[in-house]
């Protein structure tokens, strides 16, 4: 009987120990459950950090660029592209029957406004006093057929050429002058211009008259009061069509890069000028706008 008593309470024993081990099998899975959850909790939560933590750093960035922008597109008056010319250089800039100004730069000119995000505006004078607003913070730019030299680089810096121009001769029909007896005339020229700066550098000062504007050049050479006009080609042919009885010499005085005159201290506006500028240049834009004013 005793044997039987202990027989049953070792079964009894060994019962409790199973359950026991199965308790504590079923805890300890709860247990790595409960860790497991935790830990894709956490790693859920660092990744909506690091996305939060990325996309605030995308706005301060974008922020960043919008500053740089501006800061970059500064001009001398606030989302303004102010530009002086001379609007008596046709077909590059002149006043059409409307007393618009028109033409070839105006057009260019235009378009790179609108790609910069700024508004035209032009401001005409005569073409010294278009040089030296540039020079003086007047205006951002200066465009009226503004040939590259060393001198004014001194004073203002020039974009990349976008057409290449020729100084002719200018006379009256009849006329005995040639280029071989040039220095022998009376040169009419626009004050400022390069056509000004060469002849009295070939001839001397007294051979070479200067007038503020091409208008009061031409009506010069038609009263008489100079022997011929030094000028651009394109002009030159511009200004010959409203007036028959002036002619262009068969040969060219000088051959000459145009581009735009920009304001020295604004370095950031060159380039994105520039930049807007060789686009047009490459995808056909500049020559396609020369073509529609000047025929060969």
């Amino acid at each position: 009987m005793k044997l039987k008593k202990l027989l049953a309470i070792a079964l009894a024993l060994v019962m409790v120990l199973a359950l026991c081990a199965c308790g504590s099998s079923s805890s300890s899975t709860t247990a790595d459950s409960s860790a497991s959850t935790d830990t894709a909790a956490a790693d859920t939560s660092a990744a909506d950090t690091a996305a939060d933590d990325a996309a605030a750093a995308d706005d301060t960035a974008s922020d960043d660029a919008e500053e740089v922008e501006e800061t970059e597109l500064t001009t001398i008056n606030a989302g303004k592209l102010t530009v002086s010319m001379s609007a008596d250089f046709p077909p590059y800039e002149n006043l059409d029957d409307s007393g618009d100004i028109v033409g070839i730069e105006v057009d260019i000119m235009s378009l790179i406004a609108e790609q910069l995000g700024l508004e035209l505006q032009i401001d005409d004078m005569d073409f010294d006093s278009a040089l030296l607003a540039v020079q003086q913070g007047k205006s951002d730019m200066v465009v009226s057929g503004v040939t590259i030299t060393e001198e004014r680089k001194l004073v203002m810096n020039f974009t990349d050429s976008y057409t290449t121009a020729v100084q002719v001769i200018v006379v009256p029909e009849g006329s005995e002058v040639t280029l071989d007896n040039l220095g022998d005339q009376l040169i009419g020229t626009q004050r400022g211009t390069t056509g000004f700066i060469y002849c009295e550098d070939d001839y001397g000062s007294d051979h070479v008259v200067g007038y503020d504007s091409y208008t009061l050049v031409i009506q010069a050479l038609l009263n008489g009061q100079v022997d011929c006009v030094v000028m651009d080609d394109s002009v030159a042919r511009a200004y010959v069509a409203e007036n028959p009885s002036l002619s262009i010499l068969d040969t060219e005085y000088a051959v000459e890069e145009y581009a735009f005159g920009v304001d020295k201290n604004n370095t950031a506006l060159l380039d994105a000028v520039n930049t807007v500028l060789n686009a047009l240049i490459d995808d056909g834009t500049v020559q396609s706008i020369i073509d529609q004013y000047i025929s060969e």
